[in-house]
């Protein structure tokens, strides 16, 4: 069966995992041998059980109840009264909730923040139609709304994209395997985006068939470890596990916890496709697995799977996952010739409710939110993917973020100058 979740990684990264070296022989041996060995304590400094609202599983449908908010009309006409208030040509960073007031809703939305970190740790707003809306202003709600979440935007590359297109669009030529995860219509595993505090996606469109997200809660995964597994915690909980940083500078990784507990939180940050040595790494520069992390791995997707539940959404949901406390995965998908599964994708934190970052952690986060952000004097918001897919020189994460990288990789998406309304559709009209 590891063996067996070892490929199923390995695929669902599209060609972007690294080569997990076994220096022994047969991994599934080695789980047998391990659970029987297993350590009957957590980690040092780690909860005997972790209890609240974040736990939660399939399993248990009485905690599984998805926070939605519902928009009536009243909120659609506060929404679309803020919208016409705030005008056109306006850069991404201009669209905050001061500009953006909605007095109205603004509690509830704050309730979805709470929600977000000391609840269930998910929240859906629900009932806005894109059709009903340029691209331009389906974006600058997204914005909006989100700003009532979470009040801080984090830098997705080097670049200073701040929106990222996840889909795979039908003009593009570049071979799947040239692509990242997120642009195949490939399976991902079980990951959370490195540096991320809120991971906020709009649901510009569904696939034909599959697709969906699934969410898990890495509070059950903790407690179902720690009866099942033990030895799987601690081997995360080792600040032992090589992360990628950038294909050029030294040093080309980290070595971090993948789990930590910290202020009362149970934090995961862990993406396969950042652990270990990248496909184009030379010369050893990054360490390979352990079989002991690779087996870790192997059964904390397989854990996952058991206690996730799939995200049943429509087009114009906002969604809002706590990435430090739950994880996140992608089934594979079809579209037909009338739909293009098609999200996008923003980064927050929540300056007031966000979880303190460990030292061990901020690496990824100081690149998102920190230090590192701050060095990149330009940000953009591209309100559509690239018409043509340029191919990554290098790339790193099943997220597609590149923590510290010195040159364009020419792996983005198309950037939009702010133009009037009435020349969007002519300008976009090849790239839809």
């Amino acid at each position: 069966m590891t063996a067996h979740l070892l490929s199923f990684i390995s695929e669902s990264l599209t060609g972007l995992q690294p080569r997990m070296h076994n220096e022994e022989h047969g991994i599934a041996a080695d789980v047998s041998s391990r659970q029987q060995s297993s350590i009957p304590q957590p980690p040092q400094r780690f909860p005997a059980i972790i209890d609240g609202p974040m736990n939660w599983s399939r399993l248990d449908s009485d905690k599984t109840q998805v926070h939605k908010l519902e928009l009536n009309n009243s909120a659609l006409a506060e929404i679309n009264q803020a919208l016409h208030r705030i005008g056109l040509e306006l850069d991404g960073d201009e669209v905050t909730r001061e500009r953006f007031p909605l007095p109205n809703l603004q509690s509830r939305l704050e309730k979805c923040a709470l929600g977000v970190h000391r609840g269930s740790g998910l929240c859906i707003v629900r009932g806005l139609n894109p059709e009903d809306y340029s691209i331009e202003d389906n974006i600058i709600i997204f914005l909006a709304l989100a700003s009532y979440v979470g009040d801080q935007r984090g830098l997705q590359n080097s670049k200073g994209d701040m929106l990222s297109h996840v889909t795979e669009s039908k003009s593009w030529t570049a071979p799947k395997e040239k692509r990242h995860g997120i642009h195949t219509n490939d399976s991902l595993p079980f990951h959370n985006d490195m540096g991320c505090e809120i991971l906020s996606i709009q649901v510009r469109d569904r696939a034909d068939t599959g697709g969906h997200t699934c969410v898990a809660s890495m509070t059950a995964i903790y407690n179902d470890l720690l009866q099942s597994n033990p030895w799987v915690l601690h081997v995360l909980a080792k600040p032992n596990w090589p992360i990628q940083t950038s294909s050029r500078k030294q040093p080309r990784f980290v070595l971090s916890p993948l789990l930590e507990y910290s202020a009362d939180n149970l934090l995961i940050s862990m993406d396969p496709a950042r652990i270990g040595p990248h496909p184009l790494a030379r010369n050893g520069s990054i360490p390979f697995l352990t079989s002991e992390q690779q087996e870790a791995l192997a059964v904390i997707q397989r854990v996952a799977r058991k206690h996730q539940i799939r995200l049943e959404t429509q087009p114009g949901d906002l969604i809002f996952i706590n990435n430090l406390g739950l994880l996140h995965a992608r089934e594979s998908y079809q579209d037909s010739a009338s739909s293009s599964r098609h999200l996008v994708r923003l980064w927050l934190r929540n300056s007031r409710l966000g979880w303190a970052i460990p030292p061990s952690m901020r690496m990824p986060w100081d690149a998102a939110f920190g230090d590192g952000a701050a060095k990149v004097i330009n940000r953009y918001y591209p309100i559509m993917p690239m018409p043509e897919y340029m191919e990554c020189k290098y790339s790193n994460g099943t997220a597609a973020f590149v923590a510290d990288d010195e040159f364009d990789d020419g792996c983005g998406d198309e950037v939009i100058p702010k133009i009037p309304e009435d020349d969007i559709d002519l300008q976009l009209g090849e790239n839809t």
